[in-house]
């Protein structure tokens, strides 16, 4: 019996070891290697030195025994990453492979790319453990016109037995130079075209992509589309991807998501990832949204941009305004491993690694405020809404942040300050960790109601200092009881009726699934539908009967009537009133989750009579065209006289009034009529 014991633990005892083995042979990236980049079982491998050479006058080489990357000197340019037996990782074919952009433009002239090349090369830490490099340059008014006048330090950092490089930038403005707007601010990486084919975003968002030949519309190897960036893969290399659309809108994700993405070499087994640890450099809020990897193959860390939210938010720096803003770190990681799910699973796991070590503790430059030196601002938050409930209610799931002082709602348009946001519990409490020094103010809003709530008085962090601001009420907008609402107030137009797309213009974004339910407005050509599901009459919705999930399209654009011509489109709403009250008015909440270039008009029983409420122009994010389902949200609070209305059916006509493109029109998020109480 004694010996059976024995033979039972010994083959637990050998599972443990196979698992171990197979675990640790799966990946290889995170742990220190030998010479062939393997950890073994049971060996503790001191990892090599970390080692700076200068190579002739114009390269810089640092090399960690896992990773070796060259960069220009003084430039700054990452030119090549040399990674498990690959000479290079990056397309060598070309001269921009890896490098910092800014759009920008003085006032009435043409946008340019500066490729913040740095002018001085410095080393600011050196170690067998840690190597931190500076490219810098300083502007000086005889620059003015050729580069951004900025101030600029690129700083790249190798530590040993990590696989990869951490990468931050501080750019600054002096007061007194010129006035100028700066529209995007990004990190680029354009990778070997012999190696990486296969893209990943998310769990289920990965997929087999195509070449950058293969979107090529001169040669008839692809085929252009209404939307520019959009093209019809005609005779691809990969027959698999034959008559599907490539758009790199396609693979945008919101900045809370988008914590890490990359590339895959399906046939080399190695990975290259780009690792967002913190958002709090990151602009317009946690739900702004942004490119990520793309055809190239290219990968991204996008910091500012127009994309989604277009000119309406502050992108012009004047001349009295002296700025400087620190982006970063992120961290370009490098692994290989077994097969395409490892490796995903392994960058996410360095992905949770990297924000667990959020603030970095290796990070040498003044501009990086440590743990202790940051501070916490902690809470509970209420929603008192008077017709949901008479005591207040928990804000569960909040999204509450600090960004630079404004008015309620400015968050989404800020662009130049830090941003830190978290998302409450259940009961509403809700901490905000690691906020670098500085003037805040508190912003809030909550899924299952309208509007933006801002804290009465703005807030000063200081080093390892805790705030709480003990529980906090927000109020909503309600002016009486719901009569009727269309749709969820969450921001987006998701939950509304998003139609299948154009068979021949199905796209298979996903590695399991073609086109699942919470992602199915990332297909090309849906704003067209429109014109298919209504050829003649306009959507009519009616309170109490419809279902927005069916009967309500997820966008209000225009009707193709012939080649590049357009009608404006009207909406009907209609209600039954009981009775209609003596005295008070009535109230249309209106909450848009997208407008691009729109003139939203509403009118009162009357299809031509006058608006009761024009919107205006409108509006220049784009998301239609870019499969967004969101962009800029705005309320609109508009007064509906009693008089209008009438005891029985009534209607309330929505005329998006500019019929200009394809791409005009609005996304709603949710529609409310309210009584007078």
């Amino acid at each position: 019996m004694k010996s059976g014991v024995q033979v039972v633990k010994m083959a637990q005892v050998m599972t443990q070891v196979f698992v171990l083995l197979f675990l640790l042979q799966g990946v290889c990236s995170r742990t220190s290697r030998n010479k062939s980049n393997i950890a073994k079982p049971g060996q503790n491998v001191a990892s090599p030195p970390v080692t700076l050479k200068k190579i002739g006058r114009n390269q810089v080489v640092v090399d960690n025994g896992i990773i070796q990357v060259t960069f220009s000197n003084p430039s700054g340019l990452l030119t090549g990453i040399k990674y498990n037996g690959f000479n290079n990782v990056l397309n060598d074919k070309i001269e921009n492979r890896g490098y910092w952009d800014v759009v920008w433009y003085e006032q009435e002239k043409y946008s340019q790319t500066d490729f913040l090349k740095g002018e001085k090369f410095d080393i600011i830490n050196q170690t067998s453990e840690h190597v931190e490099i500076s490219f810098s340059r300083t502007w000086t008014i005889t620059r003015r016109g050729s580069i951004a006048p900025l101030n600029v330090d690129k700083r790249y950092i190798i530590r040993s037995g990590v696989s990869g490089v951490h990468m931050y930038a501080v750019l600054e403005r002096l007061k007194g130079w010129p006035q100028v707007e700066m529209d995007q601010t990004r990190i680029v990486f354009k990778l070997n075209t012999t190696m990486f084919d296969f893209m990943a975003i998310s769990d289920n968002r990965q997929k087999i992509m195509p070449s950058s030949a293969d979107r090529n519309i001169n040669n008839g190897i692809a085929a252009p589309l209404a939307y520019k960036e959009a093209v019809r893969l005609i005779n691809p290399q990969n027959h698999m991807l034959k008559g599907q659309i490539d758009d790199k809108y396609m693979y945008s994700t919101e900045d809370k998501d988008n914590k890490v993405h990359g590339w895959i070499s399906s046939e080399q087994s190695v990975g290259f990832w780009m690792i967002t640890p913190s958002d709090e450099f990151r602009t317009c809020g946690p739900i702004k949204q942004d490119l990520t990897s793309h055809v190239g193959p290219t990968v991204l860390s996008m910091f500012t941009s127009v994309h989604y939210v277009g000119k309406e938010i502050n992108t012009a720096y004047a001349s009295n305004e002296p700025w400087k803003k620190m982006f970063g770190p992120v961290f370009v990681y490098l692994n290989s491993g077994s097969s395409k799910e490892l490796l995903w699973t392994d960058a996410k796991q360095q992905m949770a690694a990297e924000v667990q070590s959020w603030p970095y503790d290796f990070v040498k430059s003044v501009d990086y405020p440590l743990r202790q030196q940051r501070g916490t601002v902690k809470g509970q938050l209420f929603v008192m809404d008077s017709y949901k409930s008479k005591s207040k209610l928990n804000g569960e799931f909040a999204f509450v942040g600090l960004a630079l002082p404004g008015q309620a709602g400015s968050w989404q348009t800020e662009n130049k300050g830090y941003q830190f946001w978290t998302r409450a519990d259940e009961m509403g409490r809700f901490a905000i960790a690691n906020v670098r020094p500085g003037n805040y103010s508190l912003y809030a809003w909550v899924v299952g109601y309208i509007g933006d709530y801002k804290y009465e008085r703005d807030i000063t962090i200081t080093p390892g200092k805790e705030i709480n601001v003990g529980p906090i009420v927000y109020e909503p907008p309600r002016n009486g009881p719901t009569l009727w609402e269309i749709g969820v107030p969450d921001r987006t137009a998701a939950e509304f009726n998003i139609p299948d797309p154009d068979p021949t213009l199905m796209t298979k974004l996903y590695l399991l699934n073609a086109n699942p339910s919470e992602d199915r407005f990332r297909q090309y050509g849906l704003w067209h539908r429109y014109s298919v599901l209504y050829p003649r009459n306009d959507l009519v919705f009616t309170a109490g009967v419809s279902d927005y999930k069916k009967d309500w399209f997820y966008a209000h654009v225009n009707r193709h009537s012939g080649k590049e011509k357009y009608r404006a489109t009207t909406w009907k709403i209609v209600f039954n009133l009981e009775t209609v009250t003596e005295t008070g008015n009535y109230t249309l909440r209106m909450a848009l989750a997208s407008a691009t270039r729109a003139d939203l008009f509403v009118r009162v029983n009357e299809a031509k009579s006058k608006p009761i409420f024009k919107t205006g122009l409108i509006g220049l994010d784009n998301a239609i065209a870019r499969h967004g389902i969101h962009g800029l949200y705005r309320l609109y609070n508009i007064d509906v006289q009693r008089k209008l209305l009438r005891v029985g059916n009534n209607t309330i006509f929505l005329t998006q009034n500019q019929n200009t493109s394809l791409f005009t029109g609005v996304m709603y998020d949710y529609l409310r009529l309210e009584g007078p109480y």
